[in-house]
Formats: structure tokens, C-alpha cells, sequence
């Protein structure tokens, strides 16, 4: 019985670190991961899309099948306006 039990954690723990080593090539180089935050449609298949990718939000304008860099914005979400200007 003792043998039958070692002989299951060993496949259990080969495995999750099969399934860990997966999951870290999935993830890529760097193991940055890209985040979409936000997305704006613009019409006429225009978008602007904010994304985080290794810690830093970038501003990409997309339309149709092109992708442009509008911005980088740093690793800090811009602050919000305080108030209204009095027109």
C-alpha cells in the first residue's frame, strides 16, 4: 500500500510541475503579461485601447487592421481632474 501511494504523489507531482513549466512558456519571455484596461470605440472601426503590458500602460489607437502607439503613460494611472473649470 505505502509503494501504491508513492507511486501516485510522484505522478501528482510530476504532473503540476509539468503543468507549472506550461504555464510559464505560455506566458512568454519576461513573463509579462498584457492587460487591456480599457477600450474606447471611436466609429468606423476606430479604437482607442489603454493596455498594461510588463508594468507599463501604453495608449494605442487602432484602426482597421493598424495598431499605432498614441502615448505612453508611465506605470501610474493619470489622476483624476479635480473639478470643473467655471466657464
Amino acid at each position: 500500500m505505502t509503494q501504491a501511494a508513492l507511486t501516485v504523489a510522484g505522478i501528482v507531482l510530476a504532473a503540476l510541475g509539468a503543468w507549472s513549466l506550461l504555464a510559464r512558456r505560455a506566458a512568454g519571455p519576461g513573463g509579462g503579461a498584457i492587460h487591456v484596461v480599457t477600450s474606447r470605440y471611436l466609429g468606423a472601426k476606430r479604437f482607442l485601447t489603454l493596455v498594461e503590458v510588463d508594468g507599463q500602460r501604453l495608449l494605442l489607437g487602432v484602426a482597421g487592421d493598424r495598431v499605432s502607439l498614441v502615448a505612453r503613460l508611465g506605470t501610474e494611472a493619470a489622476p483624476e481632474p479635480e473639478g470643473r473649470p467655471e466657464a
